[in-house]
């Protein structure tokens, strides 16, 4: 039983999905960089979300980046039975 939240939860997470006969796939970390970016003048540039965009997506599965995020997301298959 997962009790709380921290560093670890997502591939606790996954081993908890796998172990009921499900199959777990991936763990994504998500905000990864977004908060740690204090330009708040470079946020009225054209071209800022999208270099934002990219970078997050870069990092999104890349170790260690998804334990680090503020968000992690998980991915799993149910079982079958």
């Amino acid at each position: 039983m997962l009790r709380s939240l921290g560093p670890d939860s997502g591939p606790r997470i996954l081993d908890l999905a796998g172990g009921d006969g499900g199959d777990a796939v991936r763990h994504y970390g998500i905000r990864t960089v977004c908060d740690q970016l204090t330009d708040e003048a470079r946020k009225y540039e054209p071209a800022y979300y999208a270099d934002l965009e990219r970078r997050e997506l870069a990092l999104t599965a890349r170790h260690p980046y998804p334990h680090t995020a503020r968000l992690f997301q998980l991915t799993a298959r149910k079982g079958q039975g």
